[in-house]
């Protein structure tokens, strides 16, 4: 990136994105487009602006605590919610509008950015699929920012979702209106705090690490420590991703479902649930298993039982002779070429011709 090489420019960029954290608290990502969409720097330039932007951040010339997810520990699998956790929650979410709220992200699989904003005429019940407008959109104040995508959901939650709009009527066009107007949709930190609160009662909240953010109060910007959980609302889209993949063992069926770009951001949640590989690892050790006792290495005593099946002879006859009987053999597999000219050159030998005819002789002496 030629126009960043010099002290200047550098700074400029700098103090530029200190402009933007100031405004809001961005992703690296966005920093980087945002300073595109403002000419700061060139398209194209990730590689030179990312050596520029951990620079600064080792010298301290960018704030931390107002950039997004800093802090966040990385390589982490999905956390997902099990069978009984699920009954867990259901069974203590009081509220209907929480309760409808987290049984659609969960059969639907969507973020909860995108239940909340969720309208009602986008969920068409004759193709059984749901308009997600704006998907995965954190920063509003850009244009043609996010992506559509259409979320299929079963018929047979379609009773349950013309039921709520039933009890909320045509007071409101949002599929989750606000408890305050319902000319606003339900607020993303509100739905948050409900489902902790519910996790609390249920006894599944527990606490993964803590990191420190900045916040301006009243004009004065301070720090303080948050509390990041095991278990959160995205886990919903999290435990179907795992339920589809589980019973399919297709990446590409959850990917489609999920609704992402790039197959290695699906792939993770083939290291959660991999059946295949438990089955398989299983097998191999269990085929390890032996029986010591005494200083002895005795058989193993729940040997695993084969569930091969004994495969039938490709050919099925009666043998006349030994020649015929070695030929059997071959055509059924049940020895190698090298092994069929061996034997065959043993039985057409003089000693072995002498020894067939001698004892053909003594089996008709016997029946006679």
């Amino acid at each position: 990136m030629d126009n960043i090489n010099t002290n200047k420019d550098t700074n400029k960029i700098i103090e530029e994105i200190n402009k933007v954290l100031n405004k809001q608290r961005m992703h690296y990502k966005e920093i980087y487009e945002q300073l595109i969409s403002e000419k700061v720097i060139p398209p194209n330039s990730e590689k030179e602006f990312k050596n520029l932007y951990a620079w600064a951040l080792e010298m301290g010339y960018i704030d931390k605590m107002r950039i997004k997810n800093w802090g966040k520990k990385r390589g982490k699998l999905p956390k997902y919610f099990t069978k009984k956790q699920l009954i867990q929650i259901f069974d203590v979410a009081d509220r209907p509008k929480d309760a409808i709220a987290f049984f659609l992200a969960l059969m639907c699989g969507l973020r909860i950015n995108e239940i909340c904003t969720l309208k009602i005429r986008n969920i068409d019940f004759e193709n059984h699929r749901l308009f997600i407008g704006d998907s995965k959109n954190p920063n509003r104040s850009r244009d043609n920012y996010g992506k559509d995508r259409y979320v299929d959901f079963d018929p047979a939650i379609e009773g349950v979702l013309k039921k709520w709009i039933e009890i909320i009527g045509n007071s409101s066009e949002w599929f989750l209106p606000s408890d305050k107007s319902p000319d606003m949709h339900l607020r993303n930190k509100s739905l948050h705090e409900r489902l902790r609160l519910y996790l609390k009662e249920a006894g599944i909240l527990q606490i993964d690490y803590t990191m420190k953010v900045s916040q301006r109060v009243r004009g004065k910007r301070i720090i303080k420590t948050v509390n990041r959980y095991t278990r959160y609302f995205h886990c919903f889209r999290h435990t179907m991703a795992c339920i589809i993949y589980n019973k399919t063992g297709d990446i590409y069926v959850v990917n489609r479902f999920l609704g992402h770009n790039q197959l290695d951001t699906t792939a993770v949640y083939a290291k959660v649930i991999d059946t295949k590989m438990k089955t398989s690892i299983a097998s191999v050790f269990n085929s390890l298993h032996y029986n010591f006792h005494n200083g002895e290495h005795l058989p193993n005593p729940n040997p695993i039982k084969s569930t091969l099946t004994q495969s039938s002879p490709v050919v099925e006859t009666v043998a006349n002779s030994p020649l015929d009987l070695l030929g059997l053999q071959l055509v059924n597999n049940e020895i190698s070429q090298e092994e069929y000219v061996r034997k065959r050159k043993l039985l057409e030998s003089e000693g072995y011709k002498q020894i067939i005819e001698i004892k053909d002789s003594s089996e008709n002496e016997r029946k006679r």
